[in-house]
């Protein structure tokens, strides 16, 4: 649904992976703070991921080296670029229409920013089907990590890596594309930052600007 890049993708389930650990499945409930760079533009971003299967919801906040940020809200089946500090927000008429999904379909969301793909999963997204491969023990940040590599026909090929001793993760990751290190990983709501779901009251549920788009910076 999303063109190639970032921002919200989704992949659900069943399950198939080769020899090795089986791969983790995704908490209803996380958020991670990391660093991005990507290899095709040579461009390094910070990236906050907050999700809430619970609640449909998903919000990323992105900034690239210049201190430009935005964020990428999806709230039900509605999708805006949202910028906090200029009280600004558009509904992106393309992306919007899409209910994340639920427990036993298949579907995927992809976003392009700057060639950069970003894509965000639910749940045992790496269990489904048979293309997800075992790549062995990979060093991210210096810790021994266990690394996945799954294949979507027409979507992506991405990587997902969590730590050898604890499994808490490591890199979300595209190979040839771009990767994001997670220092940062929570599942306690308690740390969640006040109202960072909430759709501020400027965020029309209507489209203000056919250009809005939430796939580049």
């Amino acid at each position: 649904m999303f063109r190639v890049l970032f921002f919200i993708l989704f992949v659900i389930f069943h399950s198939g992976s080769t020899a090795g650990p089986p791969p983790p499945k995704w908490s209803p409930f996380w958020m991670a703070t990391g660093s991005g760079h990507s290899l095709l533009l040579n461009r390094t971003i910070s990236v906050q991921i907050f999700y809430d299967w619970t609640q449909q919801v998903q919000v990323l906040n992105l900034m690239r080296e210049d201190a430009y940020s935005y964020t990428v809200m999806h709230n039900g089946t509605l999708v805006w670029r949202l910028d906090r500090n200029n009280r600004t927000c558009c509904l992106d008429p393309d992306n919007s229409g899409v209910t994340p999904p639920r427990p036993g379909k298949h579907q995927c969301i992809k976003i392009n920013i700057d060639l950069m793909v970003y894509i965000l999963f639910f749940l045992d997204w790496l269990q489904i089907d048979n293309d997800t491969v075992y790549d062995g023990v990979v060093i991210v940040m210096e810790h021994e990590c266990n690394s996945w590599t799954k294949t979507v026909p027409d979507t992506a090929k991405f990587s997902w890596l969590s730590s050898v001793i604890t499994g808490l993760p490591c890199r979300l990751a595209w190979p040839d594309v771009m990767y994001t290190d997670l220092p940062y990983y929570s599942e306690n709501r308690d740390l969640l930052p006040k109202g960072i779901f909430q759709v501020p009251d400027y965020c029309l549920r209507e489209v203000t600007d056919p250009n809005c788009n939430v796939m580049h910076f």
